[in-house]
């Protein structure tokens, strides 16, 4: 009996040891998880766009991605748990109710549109946002319940066609009457809606196996380092460094995906 148990345990250690990835991963992983987390701690966003191409520097994107979007989820329920009290509700869930209606549209989307052409298209609309958020625009009220229903439906065909919902939602809160502690909260939680919805479609397919289970496992603590240090960036700066720095960030997205897209197509 005892030998036996033995064996059983020598095999379930050489099976976590078989499915922990190479210590180069690991610490590239740890690497990207800490800066993409200061971003997020700091605008509210912006993670997987700063951690998707780190981590693939080492890692093929079918681990990258799986490994971003469990932290987003694992990191976002602790951020509902801490942020809700300043998040906007009232703009809020009827963003999430036109996230939920508009993924479907962008999923049937993408099978008229390549992904790389549906990339391009969105970092043009995402650098004309940019743009009219660089002159100023911005508006007195909150939208309606309807135009902010169509904001939330835009970012789920935004995620349907490339698993982009960030830019809509991002420029819905710097255009409006949002403090930035309301905003930057809103967004990390309108971001783990999303999460949600993505990871269930990763583990369907069979991307979130052991090791990416792992890497998210180990990363998990650097992830709420980094949030936190961008948290404590947030609360030293001022709303004018916040809008900007979330501008830039917003830049970065349409660059990326501009140069993905392009990749892509060659």
């Amino acid at each position: 009996m005892t030998i036996a148990m033995d064996a059983l345990i020598t095999a379930a250690q050489a099976s976590f040891l078989a499915s922990l990835p190479p210590l180069p991963t690991i610490v590239a992983t740890m690497t990207a998880v800490m800066i993409a987390a200061v971003l997020r701690g700091f605008t509210g966003f912006g993670f997987a766009l700063a951690a998707v191409p780190l981590m693939g520097l080492l890692s093929a994107p079918s681990k990258a991605v799986p490994v971003a979007v469990l932290l987003q989820f694992l990191g976002g329920l602790n951020d509902l748990r801490r942020n809700h009290g300043d998040c906007h509700w009232r703009s809020l869930r009827w963003l999430i109710v036109g996230a939920v209606i508009g993924s479907p549209f962008g999923a049937v989307a993408l099978c008229v549109a390549p992904a790389p052409v549906a990339r391009i298209v969105i970092a043009l609309i995402t650098a004309g946002a940019v743009y009219v958020l660089g002159r100023g625009f911005a508006l007195e009220e909150v939208p309606s319940r309807l135009v902010t229903t169509g904001v939330g439906a835009v970012a789920g065909v935004f995620n349907g066609l490339a698993a982009m919902p960030g830019p809509p939602a991002v420029v819905y809160y710097m255009c409006g009457p949002f403090r930035a502690v309301a905003a930057r909260a809103s967004l990390l939680v309108f971001f783990l809606a999303t999460s949600i919805a993505a990871f269930a479609s990763i583990a369907l397919v069979g991307l979130a196996n052991a090791s990416v289970v792992w890497l998210s496992i180990l990363a998990l603590p650097v992830m709420f380092g980094g949030t936190w240090i961008g948290e404590l960036a947030f609360r030293y700066g001022s709303e004018s460094l916040h809008r900007r720095v979330s501008i830039a960030s917003l830049g970065g997205v349409a660059l990326l995906s501009a140069l993905k897209g392009v990749s892509e197509l060659m």
